[in-house]
């Protein structure tokens, strides 16, 4: 899930979460190398080309094209969940070193992403960054690489060598709503071209829309009911009103009750969730835990005992990649996870 952090300046946006809370000059010497770039954010269209006889991948994306001298063979991730999408179209060995970013990695892939290097807890610094050597830097954020907080630039990286591609949309202003899961879809497409496994990228969408569509088929008839999505951060509670939470929540066959909000994230006084009574609740969890998750259902039953979700226990604390990492696939398995929770009986037949 996208997740902001602390920021002064940010107006309408989530601070980043503490785990424990829920238990809830000479940079250019250090590289040389081919690729050269400038950011791109998912949904132009791309495609390779020849040049003087040697084979470039040249896409446009965010208003600007780059292009690289060939398909990149050392990544760096700013976010352990995007790895689920590099590794599904088989190019997941190419990823040099990462950041954890605001997820948690999937189980499948714990005890690889464990022995890279990591680069720090949200953004490398540009000396961490540049040391891993990488032609490719994909972020889930465009925060990251705004040279903010000792985070580098795109345009210090491009003048380094080194391409950034930003995936889940271009805006960094999260009062803003962004696209939902239509971006993964544009990511996928963008990310075959740019490491050459066009057909891997599309059998992978095709499989994607399969469960999408497959949920859409087994809710459509359902009656959605009425949803909030919390998380918490420092004391301040959020809800999700836009954005990938919402598109998740939406194609799972729910009504995010607090989607008039303007913007991705709004805080929130648990008053103002009680009056709207919502009749199922799904708590954001850093942890990925089964510890945290029990942690967080207590929480809520705790904190919202007259709602009709907490009095027909319809609680569900989930990943937090599921409720909508960036260039990730996993909030398509938050999709059915929630379609599962609002409506077991559509999937009693699986």
């Amino acid at each position: 899930m996208l997740q902001p952090y602390l920021n002064h300046r940010a107006r309408g946006r989530r601070p980043h979460a503490d785990p424990s809370r829920f238990r809830t000059a000479a940079l250019g010497a250090l590289i040389a190398l081919t690729a050269i770039g400038a950011a791109g954010c998912g949904g132009d269209d791309g495609g390779s080309r020849q040049a003087g006889g040697t084979s470039k991948v040249a896409f446009k994306s965010c208003d600007r094209t780059f292009e690289l001298d060939r398909a990149p063979q050392r990544v760096v991730i700013t976010n352990d969940a995007i790895a689920d999408t590099l590794f599904a179209l088989g190019v997941g060995e190419r990823i040099v070193a990462k950041t954890r970013g605001e997820s948690a990695p999937s189980p499948e892939l714990k005890e690889r992403l464990a022995s890279l290097p990591n680069l720090g807890t949200r953004s490398p610094s540009t000396e961490a960054l540049i040391a891993a050597k990488p032609e490719l830097l994909i972020t889930d954020q465009v925060e990251k690489v705004s040279g903010d907080n000792g985070s580098p630039s795109v345009e210090e990286l491009k003048r380094l060598g080194v391409a950034t591609y930003v995936a889940g949309g271009c805006s960094a202003d999260l009062s803003v709503d962004s696209p939902g899961l239509d971006s993964l879809f544009a990511d996928l497409k963008q990310l075959g071209t740019v490491f050459g496994v066009q057909e891997p990228a599309q059998a992978l969408a095709d499989k994607l829309r399969a469960r999408l569509d497959d949920v859409s088929r087994r809710t459509s008839q359902q009656t959605k009911p009425g949803v909030v999505e919390v998380s918490q951060v420092a004391g301040q509670l959020y809800v999700t009103s836009g954005g990938y939470g919402t598109d998740v929540i939406e194609r799972a066959g729910g009504t995010n009750l607090f989607a008039d909000l303007p913007g991705q994230y709004a805080p929130i006084s648990p008053e103002q969730i009680i009056a709207r009574n919502p009749q199922a609740i799904i708590a954001v969890d850093y942890t990925a835990s089964p510890a945290g998750q029990r942690e967080l259902i207590e929480f809520l039953t705790q904190k919202f005992p007259t709602t009709d979700a907490v009095k027909n226990r319809r609680l569900l604390a989930i990943d937090a990649a599921k409720t909508g990492a960036r260039g990730s696939t996993r909030p398509v398995d938050g999709v059915v996870e929630i379609a599962r929770f609002l409506h077991p009986t559509a999937f009693r037949s699986q």
